[in-house]
């Protein structure tokens, strides 16, 4: 199953995308928390703390795969769950890399996702909404182009796609077999 999270920021998405990843634990899989942000700075710091913190207190063992580029070469077994926190950051990662095509970030993005939904039993890929902002600048706008191709390419092949608006999930494609608040 794939399961698409998308929301602006601070929308309350990663909490939620970690308890639907909850929900679609195997019994005898590995509950794994794909961590694609890097250290900037003290608020990404707190931030960092703050979803280990819930991770931690969640009553569920998560393993932490911290994976900035090259989303498609984390070892995955059948049975795992696993949530990829998040593409805007992973985005990030690729488009500014000194040994690879910007261009093609996009690409390798969608080809790694889909490539670990093939061998995980659940992957939840979480997002940040841009499409409602204006590009400061022409390196912004092709970001933004970027990064809607590549939650349109990732929807499209979902069973579920969430947009979480202040805490509150707004189904967007396909139905919600379990609640989540």
């Amino acid at each position: 199953m794939l399961i698409f999270i998308s929301g602006g920021v601070r929308s309350g998405k990663s909490g939620i995308s970690e308890q639907i990843a909850i929900r679609h634990i195997h019994p005898e899989g590995r509950l794994l928390y794909v961590a694609c942000g890097s250290r900037t700075d003290a608020e990404m710091d707190e931030r960092i703390f703050h979803h280990r913190e819930r991770r931690a207190n969640s009553g569920y063992t998560w393993s932490t795969i911290e994976q900035s580029a090259d989303i498609g070469d984390i070892p995955i077994e059948p049975k795992d769950t696993v949530l990829i926190d998040c593409v805007t950051t992973l985005l990030a990662g690729e488009y500014f890399r000194e040994d690879k095509a910007a261009f093609e970030a996009g690409v390798r993005i969608t080809d790694g996702i889909l490539n670990i939904h093939k061998r995980a039993k659940t992957v939840v890929v979480v997002s940040n909404e841009l499409s409602y902002e204006t590009p400061a600048t022409d390196l912004t706008a092709d970001y933004m182009k970027m990064l809607g191709m590549i939650h349109q390419k990732i929807v499209k092949e979902s069973d579920l796609a969430v947009l979480v608006e202040h805490g509150i999930p707004v189904v967007k494609k396909g139905v919600v077999t379990c609640a989540v608040s």
